[in-house]
């Protein structure tokens, strides 16, 4: 695997939730992974749609790449995550970070999800832990945990790009929120001083872009 090569990523803007979806490729295999796709919703009907995820799926397919990872930042409180659609559309495997389980088991009793519902994990392929190293082609990738907006924030290093999910938003904003539950603003700190100890070539890619 190439440790500095420099992957390609086009990012997919949702105007509704303002959030920043990505596809991330190696441009030397093709393969790829998808970071956070959106799945529509419509408050009002209650109804849910692909309009953002599909264009996503078209690129993919226009660009001929091979799917590797569905890459979760985080749970989000903001938008319906698309990623089981996408995986039916192009493949991959939907991961996130290991500690979705504190989040799971935080958020059960809160939504009165039943004792049917496992907080194990389960509903993802993977769960990354801290470090962890893994591949998209022949870049290296890493997963970076970076708790504080929740227990389970992870950021992805592809290459040179790093994915930072909540952690950090566009200078004119600021950082996330951390008063969710299991949120701890001394966390999110610490985790923004690991992304910004960085290789100062290292390119931020961010979830979300609020106007």
């Amino acid at each position: 695997m190439s440790k500095s090569a420099s992957p390609v990523v086009q990012a997919f803007f949702d105007p509704a939730t303002a959030t920043v979806s990505y596809v991330v490729h190696d441009p030397a295999t093709r393969r790829a992974a998808v970071v956070d796709p959106v799945l529509d919703f419509d408050a009002k009907s209650g109804r849910t749609g692909t309009h953002s995820a599909q264009a996503l799926v078209d690129w993919v397919q226009a660009q001929a790449l091979q799917v590797d990872w569905i890459l979760e930042t985080h749970a989000h409180a903001d938008h319906l995550s698309a990623a089981p659609w996408v995986r039916a559309q192009v493949g991959g495997r939907i991961a996130i970070g290991a500690a979705i389980r504190r989040v799971q088991a935080a958020f059960a009793p809160l939504f009165n999800l039943g004792p049917d519902f496992h907080p194990d994990g389960r509903d993802f392929d993977h769960l990354f832990e801290d470090d962890e190293v893994f591949a998209v082609g022949e870049l290296t990738a890493r997963a970076l945990a970076v708790p504080g907006h929740t227990p389970a924030d992870i950021a992805f290093q592809i290459g040179d790009a790093v994915f930072v999910g909540d952690t950090l938003f566009m200078p004119d904003v600021g950082t996330a929120r951390a008063d969710f539950p299991g949120g701890d603003a001394t966390q999110l700190y610490r985790s923004i001083q690991r992304l910004l100890a960085l290789p100062a070539e290292t390119r931020l890619f961010v979830c979300h872009d609020y106007p």
